[in-house]
C-alpha cells in the first residue's frame, strides 16, 4: 500500500500535462479526473504535477461533521495572499441583510484571490475526492471554474465515478460546461501495463492476479507485496495484523478520526506520549498502511473501520469528540466535527445538538446554508432524543426552516415553517417563505400568512411586513383587488414604523400588486425609495428592482433621458456587486434599449452576453435563457429573417410553463419559421383561451404577439374582441424593457383597425405612433410604422400620399441595414408607381418631358436631349398641359414634385 510505480496512463498524463501546460500560458481551466476507487486518481495526478511550479492541494472529507468549504480551507491556509483577501471578505458579509448577494460577493472574492494567486509564475489547485465535496465547496468550484479562461489557474478535481452526493451529481454538468473544462476517465489498466506492478509473480499468477483484480492499480499492488491473490479487503487486514497491539490501536484511532493522520491528535485521544505515537505510525508507513501523513487510500481507512466492533467504533468516536472539544472551543469551524464523532458515539444526544446547533451556526456565518440546514437537521433530531423545552424546539424548527428556504429547498421550509408556528413563533414563521408561487406551495403560504395577522401582538412593522407578504400571496392567486387593499395598508404601516425592512416589503408589493393603476410621479418616487433603501440595507436586489420599475416607467412616459441615467445606475450596480442576476439584467435591460433605437448589432450582442449568463450563472432559472429567445421572437418580427431563432426554441415553449406569453409564442413561432399551416392549427387552438377572462393579455406580453397572428390570419372576430380589450388601458410610449422595446403601443391598434379595412381609424393612429416614435429616437419604430402606414394608404387609394411614406421607410430600413423590411418598401413602392402610371393620363413620352421640365431644361434642351425637333416638344408641352388642367411649366414643376416623378 506504498506509492506504486507509474505504470500506462500516457494519453491520460499528456492531456493532463497539456492541459497546465495551457494554464501557465494563459489559458487556465478545470480538469476532472474521476474512475472507481484505487484506480490511480491520486498517482496520475502526482505523476503530472511533479514539475509544476506551485502545487496546492485540498481535500473532501467522508465525515458528516466536516465544515463548510473543508476542501478549500487546506488550499486557502496554504496562500497567504488568498486566506487575506478571504478574511476580509468574511468580515464583509457579517450582518448584511442579503445573504444571497453576500454569498456570492464571498465566492467572487475568494476565486478573484486564487485568480491573482496564480500570477505571474501559474499556480495548480488540487481538490481530491470531490464525491464528498459539500455544496458550498462545489459552489465555489462552479464559479471559480467560469474565471479560469484568462488566468495562469488550473485546478484538477478527482472524483469516484460513482456514489457521488446527490450535491455533485447536480454540479457536474454544470463544471463540464464551463469554458476550458474537461474530463479524464481512467479505465483499468491493460495487462501489459499490469505485468509491470507485478514483477515478483510468476506467469500463472500474474494472469490470475490480473484477472482478479480487473486491472486496479491498487489491488495489484497489495498483490504485488503480499505474493499471492487475497481480497484487497484481507490484505489490508493480513496487513495490520502484522503490526503490534499499539500501533493497531493507533490506527482504528486514526480511521475514527479521518482520513488524516495527525500525530499531535491522536496523541491526545489514545492518551499515549507523542514520541510513541510518532514511532507507532512510523511503523504503519513502513508496512504501507499510511503514507504523507495521510492513510495510503481511503479504501485501506474503510477497511480498518469497518473491522472495528460497533462498541469499539462509538467508544472511539466518544473519546474524539470529548478532547476535539477544546480544540472547537478554540476554532468554532471544528464545531461540525464534533457534533459528527458525538453523533457517532450514540451515547450524548444533548451534546450533539448543542454542537451541531453551534456547527449551524458557524455554517450560516459562512453563508454555506446547505450545511446549516443539514447540522440543523442533526442538532433538532439529537434534542427530540434528549428531552427539549417547547422554546428550543419552536427556534431550532424555525432556524431550519429560514435555512432550507435560502437553499431554495421550499416544501421542507414551508413545512418547518409551520411547525415552529404551532410551537409558537407564528409571526416570524410566516415571514420566512416568501416570494414563491408554486401552485402548491401558495394554499400553505396563504394560511400561514393570515393566521399570523389574526394573531394579537404583532408590532407594526412586523404587521406591515406581514401585510405585504399577504398582498403578494393573493397577486399570485389572481386576486387583485384584494392584493391592492392588502399593499396599501402594509405601505401606510410600513412609512409610520419607519423600519427599512417593511418599508422594502410594501414598496414591492405595491409595485407587483398594480403598477399600472399608480400615478407615474408615485411610480417614480416608489422606484427611487427601493434603491435608496437597496443601498441602506445592503441589498443590491431591492436596488435593482427600484432602477427597473424606474426604467419602465420612463419607457411608458418616454422620458428617454430618466432611462439612460437609471441604465448607467444599474451597470454600475452590476459592476459594483458582480451578482449574476445583477449582471444578467444590466445586459438585458441595455440590449432592450439598444434595440429600441436601432443598434441592432450591439443589441445582438448584449443578448448573446445574456444568454451565456443564463447558461452559467443562472441555469436553474428556466425563464432567464427564455428572455433570450423573446429577444429574438421580436428581433425577427422586426428583421423578418428567421435566421435569428434557435434550433431549440420550439422545445424550450413546449417546457415552458403554460402563461399567455408562452401559449400565443407558439403560434407565432411556427408562422415566424414559415410553417402557414401549423401556425393555424396552433392559432385556432388558442383563440378559445384568448377570448378566456382569465387569459392576462395586458400584463404578460402577449397582446404584441397576437397581433401578427390576426393579420396572417384575417380574423376579424379576434380584431374586434381585441380592440374592445386595448380600452382596458391607457397606450404607452414604449415599454418591454429587458426584453425588446418598442415604440409606441398605438400601433396595436393601428394595425388591428386596418385588419377590419377601418382605413381613416389606422391612418390617424399610425400618424400619431409615427410622431411618438421620432420623440423618442425608435428608428425601426419609425420605419416600422412608416411602412404599415403606406400599405394603409395605398388600401386607401391615395397612392400619391404612399409613396413618400413608403419612399421614407425605404431609406430608413437602408439605414438600418434590414434587407427584408427593406425589399418590402421597394415592393410597395414599385407597386405604388405601377398603379400611379395605369392611372396617368400622361403617354410615356410626356412622362419623359414632365421629368426634364423639373430639372428646369428649355424647349430646346429637350429636344436636344430627346433628339426631337423643338417644335414637337412644344406640342407636347401643350398636350400635358390640356390633359392635367394645368396653365404654365411651372405649375407643371410643382406637379412632377407631389407626384415623384424625378424619383
Amino acid at each position: 500500500m506504498n506509492r506504486e510505480p507509474f505504470v500506462g496512463r500516457v494519453a491520460e498524463l499528456t492531456s493532463l500535462r497539456d492541459r497546465l501546460a495551457d494554464a501557465a500560458a494563459g489559458s487556465g481551466g478545470l480538469v476532472l479526473v474521476s474512475g472507481p476507487p484505487g484506480i490511480g486518481k491520486t498517482r496520475l495526478v502526482e505523476e503530472a504535477v511533479s514539475d509544476a511550479t506551485a502545487v496546492v492541494w485540498g481535500r473532501c472529507a467522508d465525515d458528516p461533521g466536516a465544515p463548510p468549504l473543508w476542501p478549500w480551507r487546506r488550499v486557502v491556509e496554504a496562500l497567504p495572499s488568498v486566506d487575506s483577501a478571504v478574511t476580509a471578505a468574511f468580515a464583509e458579509t457579517e450582518g448584511v441583510a442579503d445573504v444571497q448577494a453576500a454569498r456570492f460577493r464571498l465566492v467572487a472574492a475568494a476565486s478573484d484571490a486564487l485568480v491573482a494567486a496564480a500570477e505571474p509564475a501559474g499556480l495548480v489547485v488540487v481538490l481530491e475526492d470531490l464525491h464528498w465535496a459539500d455544496e458550498a465547496s462545489l459552489r465555489l468550484l462552479r464559479h471559480l471554474a467560469g474565471e479560469l479562461r484568462r488566468s495562469k489557474l488550473a485546478v484538477i478535481a478527482t472524483h469516484r465515478d460513482t456514489g457521488h452526493t446527490p450535491a455533485l451529481d447536480a454540479a457536474l454538468p454544470d463544471l463540464l460546461r464551463r469554458p476550458g473544462a474537461r474530463s479524464i476517465s481512467l479505465p483499468p489498466l491493460v495487462e501489459p501495463e499490469a505485468r509491470k506492478l507485478l514483477t515478483g509473480l510468476a506467469e500463472e499468477e500474474a494472469r490470475e492476479a490480473y484477472r482478479r483484480s480487473g486491472g486496479n492499480p491498487l489491488y495489484l499492488g497489495a498483490i504485488a507485496r503480499s505474493a499471492g491473490g487475497a481480497e484487497l479487503g484481507h490484505l489490508v487486514r493480513a496487513t495490520v495484523a502484522a503490526l503490534g497491539p499499539e500501533v493497531r490501536r493507533l490506527l482504528a484511532i486514526a480511521a475514527v478520526l479521518g482520513e488524516d493522520v495527525e500525530a499531535a491528535l491522536l496523541a491526545e485521544v489514545s492518551g499515549l506520549p507523542l514520541a510513541e505515537v510518532a514511532a507507532g505510525l512510523d511503523q504503519a508507513t513502513k508496512a504501507g498502511v499510511l503514507g504523507d501523513g495521510r492513510f495510503a487510500h481511503a479504501v485501506v481507512r474503510d477497511g480498518i473501520y469497518a473491522d472495528l466492533g460497533q462498541a469499539e467504533r462509538e467508544a472511539l468516536h466518544g473519546r474524539a469528540a470529548a478532547v476535539l472539544e477544546e480544540h472547537a472551543r478554540r476554532d468554532p469551524a471544528l464545531a461540525g466535527t464534533v457534533a459528527g464523532h458525538w453523533l457517532r458515539s450514540a451515547t450524548a444526544p444533548g451534546k450533539t445538538a448543542e454542537w451541531a446547533a453551534i456547527a449551524a451556526a458557524e455554517a450560516n456565518r459562512a453563508l454555506a446554508f446547505d450545511e446549516a440546514a443539514r447540522f440543523l437537521a442533526i442538532a433538532l433530531d439529537a434534542r427530540a432524543k434528549a428531552g427539549l423545552s417547547e422554546v428550543d424546539r419552536a427556534g431550532l424548527l424555525l432556524d431550519l426552516a429560514v435555512a432550507e428556504y435560502r437553499t431554495g429547498r421550499f416544501a421542507r421550509s414551508l413545512d418547518h415553517a409551520r411547525r415552529a408556528a404551532d410551537a409558537g413563533l407564528l409571526a416570524r414563521a410566516a415571514l420566512v417563505v416568501r416570494d414563491v408561487a408554486a401552485p402548491d406551495l401558495l394554499p400553505g403560504i396563504r394560511d400561514l400568512a393570515a393566521r399570523a395577522l389574526a394573531a394579537d401582538g404583532v408590532d407594526r412593522a412586523t404587521r406591515a411586513r406581514l401585510l405585504a407578504h399577504s398582498a403578494s400571496v393573493e397577486a399570485d392567486y389572481g386576486r387583485f383587488a384584494e392584493a391592492g387593499k392588502l399593499a396599501d395598508e402594509a405601505f401606510v404601516l410600513a412609512e409610520e414604523s419607519g423600519d427599512p425592512e417593511a418599508l422594502v416589503d410594501a414598496v414591492r408589493a405595491r409595485m407587483k400588486v398594480a403598477p399600472e393603476k399608480l400615478p407615474l410621479p408615485e411610480r417614480l418616487r416608489l422606484g427611487a425609495l427601493a434603491a435608496e433603501l437597496g443601498a441602506r440595507t445592503g441589498q443590491p436586489l431591492v436596488s435593482l428592482w427600484g432602477h427597473k420599475w424606474r426604467i419602465d416607467a420612463a419607457l411608458e412616459d418616454g422620458r428617454m433621458a430618466l432611462v439612460d441615467d437609471e441604465l448607467v445606475a444599474v451597470t454600475a450596480l452590476a459592476r459594483l456587486t458582480r451578482l449574476p442576476l445583477v449582471r444578467w439584467h444590466d445586459l438585458r435591460l441595455r440590449s432592450s434599449v439598444l434595440a429600441l433605437r436601432g443598434d441592432l448589432a450591439e443589441a445582438r450582442e448584449l443578448d448573446l452576453a445574456a444568454e451565456e449568463l443564463a447558461d452559467t450563472e443562472l441555469a436553474d432559472d428556466f425563464s432567464a435563457k427564455g428572455m433570450s429567445y423573446a429577444f429574438r421572437t421580436q428581433l425577427v418580427l422586426l428583421t423578418g429573417d428567421p435566421g435569428d431563432l434557435r434550433g431549440d426554441y420550439a422545445s424550450l415553449l413546449e417546457r415552458a410553463p403554460h402563461l399567455p406569453v408562452t401559449l400565443v409564442s407558439r403560434p407565432l413561432l411556427s408562422l415566424l419559421m414559415g410553417d402557414l399551416d401549423e401556425a393555424r392549427v396552433r392559432y385556432e387552438q388558442l383563440v378559445p383561451l384568448v377570448r378566456s377572462p382569465e387569459f392576462a393579455l395586458h400584463t404578460t406580453g402577449a397582446l404584441p404577439n397576437l397581433v401578427p397572428l390576426v393579420e396572417a390570419f384575417h380574423d376579424t372576430e379576434m380584431a374586434e374582441y381585441l380592440l374592445r380589450r386595448l380600452e382596458e388601458v391607457r397606450p404607452i410610449v414604449s415599454g418591454g424593457a429587458g426584453v425588446f422595446c418598442t415604440g409606441s403601443t398605438l400601433e396595436q391598434p393601428a394595425r388591428l383597425n386596418a385588419v377590419l379595412g377601418r382605413h381613416d381609424e389606422a391612418v390617424r393612429l399610425y400618424e400619431r405612433t409615427i410622431a411618438v416614435n421620432e420623440g423618442i429616437g425608435a428608428r425601426p419604430g419609425v420605419a416600422q410604422a412608416r411602412l404599415l402606414l403606406a400599405e394603409t394608404l395605398v388600401a386607401r387609394g391615395d397612392l400619391l400620399r404612399a409613396q413618400g411614406i413608403a419612399r421614407d421607410a425605404l431609406d430608413e430600413f437602408r439605414r438600418l441595414a434590414l434587407p427584408v423590411p427593406l425589399a418590402r418598401a421597394a415592393a410597395l413602392l414599385d407597386r405604388i408607381r405601377a398603379g400611379r402610371r395605369a392611372a396617368d393620363p400622361l403617354t410615356g413620352r410626356e412622362r419623359e418631358i414632365v421629368a426634364l421640365l423639373a430639372d428646369a431644361l428649355s424647349n430646346r434642351r429637350i429636344a436636344e436631349k430627346l433628339v426631337l425637333s423643338e417644335r414637337t416638344v412644344e406640342s407636347h408641352v401643350r398636350s400635358i398641359l390640356a390633359k392635367l388642367g394645368l396653365a404654365n411649366r411651372t405649375e407643371v414643376v410643382a406637379w412632377a414634385s407631389r407626384e415623384g416623378l424625378r424619383d
